[in-house]
């Protein structure tokens, strides 16, 4: 297996990583498009020149430091990709994230990486990778931003972590089933690390008061 993945990293810096994957049908391009709208205020003050806060300059970089990767296959003729065959069963949607997330903690276990608070984040498929990615290795992440994450074969999951977790669904959601968005909620919720948003009239997507909901969870890492 080959992975794919662009990066940005403030190289000797104590900001967080964020470890990212996109949804089905997208690429690595997806999900720095996200974590550079959650960091929009940081470059703003960054280039304006005014006095920025004390927090942003303590443990934040102006720009994020990130991996965001590619879906392991590439979409027949549509374009895009994704991390596991639309439609295949549980035990090999989680093999197949097993493959990455054994690939990622590899890479992670460099020593450019070994001081830095660490975040997942996903949308949708890329929201389950990240969660596998916790149940994998509960101790890695200090954080996991899970977005309209698939949750499908989870029902009877338990996960014992202290990963602090960000869930976050569109009320209009009927690419996750409903029952899954339920199940996602009361898993994570059972660990006490959870903070839940849903989104009045919001369909399979993301909107501005997501970015600002997930702004203020990275500033609380």
């Amino acid at each position: 297996m080959r992975l794919k993945m662009t990066s940005q990293i403030n190289v000797g810096g104590t900001d967080p990583l964020f470890v990212m994957f996109h949804g089905y049908g997208n690429d690595e391009s997806e999900m720095v498009r996200i974590i550079d709208a959650v960091y929009a205020d940081r470059a703003a003050h960054a280039a304006s020149g005014a006095a920025i806060p004390a927090k942003l300059t303590a443990e934040y970089a102006a720009e994020p430091s990130y991996l965001s990767f590619r879906g392991t296959y590439a979409r027949p003729y549509m374009g895009g990709n994704y991390w596991y065959p639309d439609g295949c069963g549980v035990e090999e949607r989680q093999r197949e994230c097993a493959a990455v997330g054994e690939a990622v903690k590899q890479l992670l276990g460099s020593p450019l990486f070994a001081d830095r608070k660490k975040g997942l984040i996903g949308f949708s498929q890329g929201g389950y990778m990240s969660y596998r990615m916790v149940q994998a290795y509960p101790e890695m992440f200090d954080a996991a931003i899970l977005l309209s994450p698939s949750f499908k074969g989870e029902e009877n999951a338990r996960l014992d972590s202290p990963t602090r977790c960000f869930l976050a669904y569109g009320s209009e959601d009927r690419t996750i089933p409903l029952d899954d968005q339920r199940n996602a909620r009361n898993v994570l919720e059972a660990t006490g690390h959870l903070t839940f948003r849903e989104y009045a009239g919001m369909a399979h997507a993301i909107n501005d008061a997501e970015i600002d909901d997930i702004r203020a969870f990275v500033r609380s890492l």
